[in-house]
């Protein structure tokens, strides 16, 4: 919603206007925006690593991240992380609140946000791009299992792979301010590191996880 940022704290969602918000956002070296956070899991190990850094995870349904953004608002001898929020919107809706982002993450989208990715939904890039800091980085993971067979969301395209991706979403994303610079399969390692609880609960499926990594600049 344009004027606030709904902040999800536990079973409480605050309202954070846009000079509350710029205030918490300079007191940290950097800002990353977890698009599609779903729980959290990632910001909380991203907060926790780089405590110098505000980490917001941004996710249109706000229930999967709750006991997450319970245990981050703790005080910080009880494990609570000052440098990590949670906001309830979409990314179609992004507030325009979220401003000066230095770096984007969106781990394994599914749904409306895997598409506006992959087809690609250049006003969904517009808006991500609108709250970024001139330069920002962006990473951006790709379950391709969801090629396998295909979800709705991703409709007739084929499965991308490093060269398609570099071939066919470079202009498009170029359009809406995005500089797609790799694109590369990730190893099991490196899915790992990622922290999501997607990556936990696909990587013990019975067949081996299959992430493709969208790297560049924004701005």
């Amino acid at each position: 919603m344009v004027g606030r940022v709904r902040q999800v704290v536990g079973k409480r969602t605050l309202d954070l206007d846009a000079a509350a918000f710029a205030e918490t956002r300079d007191r940290y070296r950097g800002f990353v925006l977890d698009i599609g956070t779903g729980d959290g899991k990632h910001v909380v190990g991203l907060a926790r690593s780089n405590p110098d850094v505000l980490v917001v995870g941004l996710d249109a349904g706000p229930d999967a991240m709750r006991k997450t953004a319970a245990r981050a608002a703790a005080k910080p001898t009880k494990g609570g992380l000052p440098n990590a929020q949670f906001v309830w919107a979409s990314v179609e809706q992004l507030p325009a609140e979220l401003t000066g982002a230095t770096e984007v993450h969106v781990l394994m989208p599914w749904g409306s946000l895997l598409r506006a990715l992959v087809l690609p939904d250049e006003a969904v890039l517009r808006r991500i791009a609108a709250a970024c800091a001139p330069g920002a980085q962006f990473l951006v993971t790709l379950n391709l299992h969801a090629w396998r067979p295909p979800v709705p969301e991703v409709g007739a395209a084929p499965e991308p792979t490093p060269e398609s991706a570099l071939g066919e979403l470079v202009a498009a994303y170029g359009r809406a301010g995005w500089r797609l610079d790799s694109a590369d399969y990730l190893a099991d390692p490196q899915i790992a590191e990622l922290g999501t609880s997607w990556t936990k609960r696909l990587g013990s499926s019975r067949d081996a996880l299959a992430v493709l990594a969208l790297r560049g600049r924004i701005g």
